[in-house]
């Protein structure tokens, strides 16, 4: 029973590892030069007013023994992207690389240990503790990227609008203090939802002490790795500087995120119908040879 026992840890060890091994490539794909390159200009007073400290649930749940692990193995950071945890909303100075590493390690031993230990009770408790150990082991990352997504989702959405409403405001005060009104109201009339007006809003009150417009612009847009927001930034103060009207740049920005927004809605329209294919190939069908044909068929052969 020992030997078993012991074989089937090594077992589970290794297929941990080839999992790992197969999987970890396509779920962390390496980083391009170019974004490596933003990610370590991006200092910390340019996205600690437009991020929460607020640890997600999960961390909160392993954080005893991960915050431990962390503060002894601190070389843990190097294996997790600071990017990441910014791009999701979250301040790294409350949920550090090397948390989010050791919450990963945790979640993956604590699953195998459960399976592990159910394994005189159940034989096959260890076998089945494998898949969840690797879904544990690659959750935290998973989570902060799927909430960087998101976020950048939300405010490429919201962005037309606001420049929509930002335009006309525009042509009668400065565009500091159209896009500060608008900020302002979407915020109250969105309870806090609107997502780029409160960021807005953060990036309006770093111009308020001091720091260019067009600039906190930009780390709301390097912050959330949305490069229209970044464009705009960058024309807007072009547009500034050579004496091009303001207004012709939010037309023309507006004008070609309504496009891309179009173009998107069109190909998730035409990945509708092969899903419904889909559909009917694999649930229909078989329902309606089982249901239908067979039944026929056999009553044929009776019929013979």
């Amino acid at each position: 029973m020992d030997l078993v026992l012991l074989s089937s840890i090594a077992t589970g060890i290794a297929v941990f590892g080839l999992l790992i091994a197969i999987f970890d490539p396509w779920l962390f794909p390496p980083q391009p030069k170019l974004d490596a390159v933003r990610a370590s200009v991006l200092s910390r007073e340019r996205y600690e007013r437009l991020v929460v400290a607020e640890r997600p649930w999960w961390e909160r749940v392993v954080a005893p023994v991960a915050s431990r692990i962390a503060a002894r193995m601190p070389a843990l950071a190097s294996q997790i992207s600071e990017r990441d945890i910014v791009r999701a909303g979250i301040d790294p100075a409350t949920l550090t690389p090397a948390e989010v590493y050791a919450a990963k390690l945790v979640l993956a031993i604590a699953i195998l240990g459960i399976g592990l230990a159910l394994t005189p009770v159940f034989g096959l408790a260890l076998i089945l503790a494998l898949p969840l150990a690797f879904v544990g082991y690659i959750f935290p990352t998973e989570y902060l990227s799927s909430l960087g997504k998101r976020r950048k989702a939300q405010l490429s959405r919201e962005l037309p609008d606001f420049l929509a409403l930002v335009r006309p405001l525009a042509e009668r005060k400065g565009l500091e203090q159209s896009i500060a009104a608008v900020a302002d109201e979407l915020h109250a009339a969105s309870n806090g939802e609107n997502l780029l007006a409160r960021q807005i809003r953060s990036a309006v009150a770093a111009y308020g002490t001091g720091t260019e417009f067009y600039r906190a612009l930009a780390d709301v847009a390097a912050a959330s790795d949305v490069e229209e927001l970044d464009e705009l930034a960058s024309g807007l103060g072009q547009a500034r500087r050579t004496g091009k009207g303001v207004s012709d740049v939010l037309v023309e920005h507006e004008r070609s995120l309504r496009e891309v927004e179009r173009n998107r809605l069109l190909g998730a329209a035409s990945t509708v119908q092969p899903k419904l294919a889909a559909i009917l190939a694999c649930i229909y069908l078989p329902m309606f040879l089982v249901l239908v044909v067979v039944p026929l068929f056999l009553s044929t052969l009776g019929r013979i």
